[in-house]
């Protein structure tokens, strides 16, 4: 089908790109794309997307009216006009808009998760005293939690990228909120036990659809900055929730601890729902690889909520996480991260206490708060040492910051109670170097498998890592118990080499592949028989004299390198191709 005054793309949409001085010139008409006769293809725009097409291209000489088109069905894959960025200020500066939009937006609403998450931890003080229950009452409480939080995570991410990510994320807070509010106004345990298994539920709604529009709205050579900026957020609502709880209890009683922690869950829900978009798509913008000029051979768009291509869940689970040898390494080594994690949060206070002799609890608790601003810087800067120094390969930052964490257990285990600030500086050290990797495995995890199912392999991540966290607890002390606190920390030590030792087989993971590969080499065809070596080749045909093509030694194409994304069996997929020689059209001789 012809298009009246130049040639026409008919795809899925799009919006026009606009190329000043000679570049391309598009023009979205109804559902197709239209360019000038005679327009040339600006180098800063692309064409994606791969089907058959059909042309009819005018011979010399005829005029303006006989147009030049290129067809494809609708029902093909989309074709694709694209924008790189600083090639239309317009789409750059929308493009900038919603990124910062987005990202501000999953660090509230991962903040707020915190609130409705740490809610129980700081009225229990109060409830305890006003409802007359038990430590062991209270533990029971704690301890449905991490449970289903964990398997939450796992189910959550399948579900998440088979839905709207905003609505599942928004949805998650809500319920929350709400599920605060109605614990807020029991007092008997019998209900607030399921209630708060019910809020670890919808607390595992959190995190998954976060690292989706992460990975969604930020390229590879970026990500691993803004995924440690956003994973401060748990920080800074662990930072505000006792200031905000706290107050509550005080000043009008317990259930205000959780019944305004909740309201405010519910307000932010709706807020949510109303900044976030799933995909750059949504708003007319292309995907961030092609955006960012990172697109390779094996990249794609992700695939549209509920098509077919997309398929089920468990055929999405099962393709690209569990066959994915590289997920499990990253899933048991992760556990071990949050056993150590989980680990020193909820006992290095009382191992300062009851070994290092420290005079009180407020004494162990400010030496136990390095841990969290530590963890802050620590998370911001393994990002970036990510991105900057090793361009995107996580591993071997997380294997170097759990080195790190080794190093600092040691100091922490040795240094005498009485050196209160080198003690605070030891706790701090620990969670400057776990708070990397608890960061960077999962972003490496949502890295190497397809963005269809980012969600699906951070679930499957986080509910084998609150199996570590959960360990951390009733088991570690048990060997408490029994063995002392000398066993406390080399179990810590233990597990942070063995996870060391799994993450070593991924030490290449999008390292370029520096093994040479022999290349065919192309022998020259046989000059005829009579013609001086350095003298023109007749041409077949009678269609004048040529020349061999120095480019090509006359084979009539090249061989290029054409590299994608890491797969299980090598640190990059990479692959020789064969493509027409573009000095001699792939005829293997230039005309005279």
């Amino acid at each position: 089908m012809a298009a009246e005054g130049g040639v026409a793309f008919v795809g899925a949409g799009g919006s026009g790109l606009r190329g000043d001085g000679g570049g391309f010139v598009g023009e979205r008409v109804g559902r197709r794309w239209r360019r000038p006769v005679g327009g040339v293809r600006d180098r800063r725009c692309r064409l994606t997307g791969g089907p058959r097409m059909t042309a009819a291209i005018p011979a010399d000489g005829d005029s303006a009216d006989k147009r030049s088109a290129i067809v494809r069905e609708v029902d093909d894959v989309p074709v694709n006009l694209t924008a790189i960025e600083g090639s239309d200020p317009e789409i750059d500066d929308k493009y900038k808009k919603w990124r910062i939009r987005t990202f501000y937006s999953i660090f509230i609403g991962y903040a707020t998760f915190y609130f409705t998450r740490n809610s129980f931890t700081y009225t229990a003080p109060g409830m305890r005293a006003a409802l007359g229950l038990s430590l062991e009452q209270l533990g029971v409480i704690t301890s449905v939690f991490p449970l289903c939080y964990g398997f939450s995570k796992l189910i959550s991410g399948v579900l998440s990228d088979r839905f709207s990510t905003r609505t599942f994320l928004a949805f998650g807070l809500a319920m929350t909120g709400v599920i605060n509010i109605l614990f807020g106004f029991q007092t008997s345990l019998m209900f607030m036990i399921p209630l708060w298994a019910l809020n670890g539920v919808f607390q595992g709604f959190g995190a998954p659809p976060c690292a989706k529009l992460l990975t969604t709205w930020y390229a590879k050579s970026e990500r691993g900055t803004w995924w440690g900026f956003w994973n401060t957020s748990h920080n800074t609502g662990g930072f505000f929730i006792p200031l905000v709880a706290g107050y509550c209890v005080r000043a009008f009683g317990w259930q205000y601890g959780m019944i305004v922690p909740g309201s405010i869950a519910i307000v932010m829900s709706l807020f949510l729902y109303n900044r976030i978009r799933d995909t750059p798509g949504d708003v007319g913008l292309p995907p961030v690889d092609v955006f960012k000029d990172e697109a390779t051979a094996d990249s794609k768009p992700a695939t549209k909520k509920g098509s077919k291509e997309q398929g089920s869940a468990w055929k999405t689970l099962k393709t690209h996480v569990i066959s994915n040898p590289y997920i499990w390494l990253l899933a048991v080594s992760y556990f071990f991260v949050y056993f150590v994690r989980q680990g020193v949060s909820s006992w290095a206070h009382i191992f300062l206490l009851d070994f290092k002799m420290v005079g009180n609890a407020q004494e162990a608790a400010f030496r136990v708060s390095g841990m969290e601003i530590g963890g802050l810087l620590g998370s911001l800067t393994s990002g970036w040492a990510s991105d900057r120094m090793m361009r995107g390969r996580r591993i071997p930052v997380i294997i170097l910051w759990l080195l790190g964490v080794m190093a600092s257990l040691v100091g922490f285990y040795y240094v005498p109670g009485s050196w209160r600030y080198v003690s605070w500086l030891s706790v701090f050290c620990i969670g400057f170097f776990i708070y990397g990797p608890q960061m960077l495995v999962g972003l490496a995890g949502a890295e190497i498998v397809d963005k269809s199912a980012v969600s699906s392999a951070i679930g499957l991540l986080g509910w084998i890592a609150y199996l570590g966290a959960s360990v951390a607890g009733f088991p570690l002390t048990k060997i408490v118990t029994n063995f002392g606190w000398g066993a406390y920390v080399a179990s810590l030590l233990c597990f942070s080499a063995i996870a060391v030792v799994l993450l070593l087989p991924m030490w290449r993971l999008g390292m370029p592949d520096t093994k040479v590969k022999p290349v065919p080499v192309a022998v020259p065809a046989a000059i005829p028989e009579g013609v001086p070596a350095a003298k023109p080749v007749p041409a077949m045909a009678g269609a004048g004299e040529f020349r061999d093509c120095e480019k090509c030694a006359t084979t009539g194409f090249i061989i290029k390198m054409d590299c994608g994304p890491a797969t299980p069996n090598q640190a990059m997929s990479c692959k020789f191709i064969e493509v027409p020689c573009i000095n001699c059209g792939g005829t293997g001789h230039v005309p005279l």
